[in-house]
C-alpha cells in the first residue's frame, strides 16, 4: 500500500513539472513577435498576437520565421490559450520618450509577466508606466479572460491610474483650457467654443451671455490656436527644459 501511494506521489510530482514545463514553453513561443520569414511564398498561417491577445491570421514566406507559427487557427488556441491576459497598455513596450530626465519608475514588461524598472525621460512614451511596483502590479496583474471581462482589476489602481494620467494632461494645457463647458448664468444664446481635454479638440456650446469660466471662446480658430497649438508648445517648452536640465548635470559633472 506504501508503495502505491509512493509511486502515486512521484507520478503526480512528474505530472506537474511536465504540465509546468509545457506552459512556459508556450509562453516563450506564443510572446513571439510575428516573423514573416525571409521568403516570398504566401502561406497562410497563424500566430498568437500578443497585443490583442488572440489567434491571428498572416501571411508566411515559407521559410525561418519563428516558433510562433500555427498551420491552423485550432493549432494556436490549443498551444496558448494558457496565456493569462493584462490590460491593454501593460502589453506595450517600455518607451523613455524623447526626453532626457531620468525618473526612475515602473513598466509590466509582459514577456517576464513581472512590474520592472526602468528610466524615464520626462515627457511623450507611452501609458505602460506607474509610479511604483505596487501600483504597477495593482494595475497588471494577469487575469484569466473572464476576470478581464468582468473589469477584476482592482478599482483604486484604475482611479489611482486615472487621476495620474490626468494630472499629466493638465500640465500640458494652458489653464484657461481646463474648466469643464460651463453656459453661466443668464438666457442669452450665443454660440461658443470650449476646449474638450477628453476629446483634445475645440467643441460648441450654446453660452447664456455671463458668468461662465475662461474656457470660453468666440470662435474654433481661437480655441484651437490657445488650447491645442497651446498645448503642443508647453510639450516642446517641457522637452527644451528637460534637455536644459539635463546638459547643466552633465556639466557640473
Amino acid at each position: 500500500m506504501k508503495k502505491l501511494l509512493l509511486l502515486s506521489l512521484i507520478f503526480a510530482v512528474l505530472l506537474f513539472q511536465v504540465t509546468g514545463k509545457q506552459i512556459s514553453d508556450n509562453r516563450d513561443i506564443c510572446l513571439l513577435p510575428k516573423d514573416d520569414g525571409p521568403c516570398r511564398a504566401i502561406l497562410s498561417r497563424y500566430y498568437y498576437n500578443r497585443y490583442t491577445q488572440q489567434c491571428e491570421e498572416f501571411e508566411y514566406g515559407g521559410c525561418e520565421g519563428n516558433a510562433n507559427n500555427f498551420e491552423t487557427f485550432e493549432d494556436c488556441e490549443k498551444t496558448c490559450w494558457m496565456i493569462k491576459k493584462v490590460p491593454k497598455i501593460c502589453r506595450l513596450e517600455a518607451d523613455e520618450g524623447p526626453c532626457r530626465a531620468l525618473l526612475k519608475i515602473y513598466f509590466y514588461n509582459f514577456t517576464s509577466m513581472a512590474c520592472e524598472p526602468f528610466y524615464y525621460g520626462g515627457c511623450y512614451g507611452n501609458d505602460n508606466r506607474f509610479d511604483n511596483r505596487a501600483s504597477c502590479l495593482s494595475f497588471c496583474s494577469p487575469q484569466t479572460g473572464e476576470q478581464l471581462g468582468n473589469m477584476a482589476v482592482a478599482p483604486s489602481a484604475t482611479a489611482e491610474y486615472r487621476e495620474e494620467k490626468r494630472r499629466r494632461i493638465e500640465k500640458e494645457i494652458p489653464s484657461i483650457c481646463i474648466g469643464p463647458v460651463d453656459p453661466g448664468s443668464c438666457s442669452a444664446s450665443v454660440t461658443r467654443y470650449y476646449y474638450d481635454i477628453k476629446l483634445k479638440a475645440c467643441k460648441e456650446f450654446t453660452y447664456s451671455g455671463c458668468g461662465g469660466n475662461s474656457n470660453n471662446f468666440p470662435s474654433i480658430e481661437s480655441c484651437t490656436s490657445i488650447c491645442k497649438k497651446g498645448r503642443m508648445n508647453n510639450k516642446m517648452h517641457l522637452t527644451t527644459k528637460m534637455k536644459i536640465r539635463r546638459k547643466k548635470l552633465q556639466n557640473d559633472n
